[in-house]
């Protein structure tokens, strides 16, 4: 399948969506919808907005790609080359892409977000992201291949003495340099694990154990991973809680077979706290769920329509004081794989309802 071929699906599926939903013309105007549109393409000029420099309009007929004179000729050269959009170049002082959005609009006009005047379709838009095509599946594993590999070197170069902002320039750098973004982007170390799930790197300086935990994206589609590196041996009570975290990571990854109700895998994990013996953390941490153009979709998880289905990926990210187990699942029709473990990391198998399922453990240097 050609980038041409993917697109022409994802704006067929645009065009069923509108004629369902009483419209005719789509502005997508956020950023993973212009990457999951564009098949890849990096939406960004500013890093911490929602919307994207340069917006898509689908109208019946013809599609746009509307932006200041400043962002369209990388755009259209680098991230729309060949997929058909008629460029629509914007002086710096004029009128506003959605102004210029309602000009060209044929029929109702509807957004992908909040915009002044215009009905938005957010939710059916994230809809139509899945099932993911096959490219987003080879994009997918490829892609997850790599972040599996960069944590590990990222593993490797990290020492004790190393303050954790210190860790974190490196971090960035690395993926940056192999072409990931970064969303979230933690290191803690030391007390501060068991403290803080959230943990802003600091200037503290790393002492015998330290978490990297990298959520980045590459073609938009997102890898929320963590390793934990120790620098002496674990104690057994760390161990203990490396083990319950990896026991519901495997937990997840044996109930991610197509049709298994999202709903129900939420309450495997929060059981699981329960019968581990930390029932205090089921609240303490968003555990994951869905993952895609967006580095997760939890909420999904409490609606009980909601299925696993084949061409999905899950992050699951579980915690608890002192440990964290994150990775990418893909779910395929004979079921689901890891695809963030780099083959020459170290490993610890779980045997779940009969399964073995082998996720990472930690790396003791």
């Amino acid at each position: 399948m050609t980038i041409s071929d993917e697109a022409k699906v994802k704006e067929d599926r645009i065009h069923k969506l509108l004629d369902k939903s009483g419209y005719d013309s789509l502005l997508i105007a956020r950023r993973e919808n212009f990457a999951w549109l564009s098949c890849g393409g990096r939406a960004v000029t500013s890093y911490v907005v929602e919307n994207a420099p340069v917006y898509l309009l689908v109208t019946p007929k013809h599609k746009y790609a509307i932006g200041y004179c400043m962002d369209m000729p990388r755009t259209m050269d680098e991230e729309l080359a060949g997929q058909g959009y008629d460029p629509v170049v914007l002086p710096t002082f004029g009128k506003t892409p959605e102004e210029v959005a309602y000009q060209l609009a044929r029929g109702r006009l509807a957004a992908d977000c909040a915009i002044a005047g215009l009905d938005s379709l957010a939710a059916e838009v994230t809809d139509l992201h899945e099932p993911f095509l096959p490219d987003e599946m080879a994009r997918y594993r490829a892609a997850g291949k790599e972040a599996g590999q960069l944590i590990h070197q990222l593993a490797d170069w990290v020492q004790p003495g190393m303050t954790e902002r210190q860790v974190l320039g490196h971090m960035w750098g690395l993926y940056a340099e192999n072409n990931f973004d970064g969303d979230c982007m933690f290191v803690v170390s030391d007390e501060r694990i068991r403290r803080y799930r959230h943990a802003v790197p600091s200037n503290k300086v790393i002492g015998r154990v330290v978490i990297l935990a990298p959520a980045t994206y590459k073609y938009g589609l997102h890898f929320p991973v963590s390793r934990v590196v120790y620098f002496s041996q674990p104690t057994d009570d760390e161990r203990r809680r490396h083990l319950a975290v990896s026991t519901i990571q495997a937990a997840m990854i044996a109930n991610s077979w197509p049709g298994m109700p999202l709903n129900s895998m939420r309450q495997i994990c929060m059981d699981l706290f329960d019968q581990l013996g930390f029932p205090e953390e089921k609240t303490n941490h968003v555990h994951g769920g869905p993952t895609g153009y967006r580095v997760s979709y939890p909420e999904r998880c409490q609606d009980p329509k909601e299925v696993v289905k084949p061409n999905m990926a899950f992050g699951w990210y579980i915690t608890v004081a002192g440990a964290k187990s994150e990775e990418v699942t893909l779910v395929e029709d004979q079921g689901s794989g890891l695809i963030t473990v780099d083959p020459t990391w170290p490993m610890i198998e779980i045997e779940y309802q009969g399964q073995k399922i082998a996720v990472s453990d930690v790396l003791v240097r």
